[in-house]
């Protein structure tokens, strides 16, 4: 009895143990995809078309309080507020790459702006909750929303990274052929990924497949996001090179920006031309003033020169254009 007893006491300590790490108070509750508040718009999610874009929006919010007054460093996705910060992010990628796709974005419990700017080991230590929820997340699209079509992985800057996390490492043989492409924008890809993950093919045209693009714009090398800065894949959106040739604005085919309620602001062609820098691996885009780009709050780790946040808005056409020329050729490529 006595053992019994014992061994009692011993699981239900360990039990409250347990409990106490995974009910952590100042994280918001996880996300079930099987609810569609979990996803953007559910109710305009459609299902006609031959292939699929599973988009990951960008970082949006910033360190918050609950009604404790904890600081919390996650989005609370049922919170209708934050969820309106990342309605613009959204609606944008929506725009650029769902053309020709059904399209389907999962809110997550993505990090705050702040735990970018205080740094890689922060970053790391909380980055885990936004990709068991984007890995939990794709695994509910392609069991009950994917249905064997085609798809398209993208996703911008925190968005990009999950991407890559993806690709890394919950892609199969049979998932990775039914990859178009992957575009995860504004974030930076390592020489050791690229030699440890075979699912990392970089681009190298308009038209490949079964790969990543990928890169990040700046106005000159000076303005380089201190976290980029081993970055080893870029490819120009105006010419689809990955050498140094300079893509003139001629080839520009619509810069496109859009105010906080999706109305067109500007739709600019040949806006500017961009070359790549053979020793950083980045887009130097020459032909623009980077003053009205420039946001102070997140200057800490994008200076000023530094066009992160308006990647998907400078090659807004060309970048339309690709998802639909990759879309195309995918369908006339064998299925090995």
């Amino acid at each position: 009895m006595k053992k019994d007893k014992l061994f009692f006491i011993l699981i239900s300590c360990m039990l409250m143990v347990y409990a106490c790490r995974t009910s952590n108070p100042k994280l918001p509750a996880p996300p079930n995809y099987a609810d569609t508040i979990s996803w953007f718009q559910p109710g305009k999610m459609t299902f006609d078309k031959k292939t699929d874009v599973f988009y990951i929006a960008p970082t949006c919010i910033w360190d918050w309080k609950n009604d404790q007054g904890d600081t919390l460093h996650h989005m609370d996705i049922k919170n209708k507020k934050q969820r309106l910060m990342l309605t613009p992010a959204i609606l944008l990628g929506k725009r650029v790459f769902a053309d020709s796709c059904n399209f389907f974005s999962p809110y997550y419990r993505q990090i705050t702006m702040e735990s970018w700017m205080n740094g890689e080991r922060i970053t790391s230590q909380r980055y885990p909750i936004a990709l068991q929820d984007i890995e939990h997340a794709f695994d509910y699209y392609l069991k009950h929303y994917n249905q064997g079509r085609p798809f398209i992985l993208a996703g911008h800057s925190q968005g990009a990274k999950s991407v890559i996390e993806l690709l890394k490492h919950k892609l199969n043989a049979a998932n990775y052929r039914q990859l178009v492409a992957a575009y995860p924008i504004g974030f930076f890809i390592t020489k050791e990924e690229l030699d440890h993950y075979p699912h990392l093919r970089p681009a190298k045209d308009s038209t490949d497949t079964g790969v990543i693009v990928c890169f990040n714009s700046v106005t000159n090398t000076n303005a380089i996001a201190p976290l980029f800065k081993d970055n080893k894949v870029c490819i120009n959106p105006l010419n689809w090179k990955t050498d140094t040739t300079y893509a003139n604005r001629s080839l520009n085919r619509g810069t496109v920006f859009f105010d906080r309620k999706g109305n067109i602001k500007s739709d600019s062609a040949c806006f500017t031309g961009a070359r790549i820098d053979p020793v950083y691996h980045v887009l130097i885009v020459p032909d623009i003033d980077p003053d009205p780009y420039f946001i102070p709050s997140i200057a800490r780790i994008f200076p000023k020169g530094n066009l992160h946040v308006q990647e998907l808005n400078l090659y807004f056409k060309n970048l339309r254009k690709n998802v639909i020329d990759r879309i195309h050729a995918y369908q006339k490529t064998p299925i090995l």
